[in-house]
C-alpha cells in the first residue's frame, strides 16, 4: 500500500493519461494537469484573492504575475512549497512542454527532445514516488519509452496532489499585519 493516496477525481485523470499512447498529447496534458495542481496549491496557501465571487484571481490568472507555468513553479519554490529538486524536474517538464506545444516537427525520440526527456526522467527516476507510481499503475513492470514518460508525469501530478491536499492557508506574517494595521 503506497503512502500517497490519491482521489478518484485523480484516478480519473491517470487512466485517461494511460490510455494516451503518443508523447506529444501526454506532454501536454501532463504538464497542464501539473500547471493546475500549481495554481491549486498556490489558491490554497495564499490569502484570499481581493477579486470579488467569481472575478479572475489577480494574481494567479489571466495577465496576471503568476498565471504562467514559470512563474507558479518558481513561487511554489520560493513559498517553500516545494523543495528545489522538484522544482528542478517541473522546470524541466516545462521545457519539454513548450516544443510540443508550438513545434510543428516535434519527436521525442530526436535531439533536443530526446535530451529533455533523459533529463525529466532522471530527475524524477530515483524517488521513492516514482517507484511507488510504477508499482501501482504500471505493476512493477518493466516500460516502454511511452510508459516511462507517463510514469514521470504521473509521479510528478502524485507529488503535487499529495502537496495540495496538505497545503493550508497562510495566516500571514503576524508582525508585519500587525504594523500594517496601525
Amino acid at each position: 500500500m503506497s503512502t500517497i493516496s490519491t482521489s478518484d477525481a485523480f484516478d480519473g485523470f491517470a487512466e485517461d493519461l494511460l490510455a494516451e499512447r503518443t508523447a506529444r498529447p501526454l506532454i501536454i496534458v501532463g504538464a497542464s494537469k501539473v500547471d493546475q495542481l500549481l495554481f491549486e496549491i498556490l489558491n490554497l496557501h495564499l490569502l484570499p484573492k481581493l477579486a470579488k465571487g467569481q472575478d479572475q484571481d489577480e494574481l494567479l490568472e489571466g495577465d496576471t504575475p503568476l498565471a504562467t507555468f514559470s512563474a507558479r513553479i518558481k513561487m511554489c519554490y520560493r513559498l517553500g512549497l516545494i523543495d528545489k529538486k522538484l522544482c528542478t524536474a517541473l522546470d524541466k517538464l516545462r521545457k519539454l512542454r513548450n516544443p510540443s506545444a508550438h513545434w510543428i516537427a516535434f519527436d521525442i525520440t530526436k535531439s533536443p527532445m530526446r535530451e529533455l526527456v533523459a533529463d525529466l526522467h532522471q530527475h524524477i527516476a530515483s524517488r521513492h514516488s516514482f517507484r511507488l507510481t510504477k508499482q501501482r499503475y504500471f505493476d512493477g513492470t518493466q516500460f516502454n519509452e511511452i510508459e516511462e514518460l507517463q510514469c514521470v508525469l504521473l509521479t510528478l501530478c502524485v507529488l503535487l496532489e499529495a502537496i495540495r491536499k496538505k497545503t493550508t492557508t497562510t495566516v500571514g506574517n503576524k508582525i508585519a499585519l500587525s504594523i500594517a494595521a496601525r
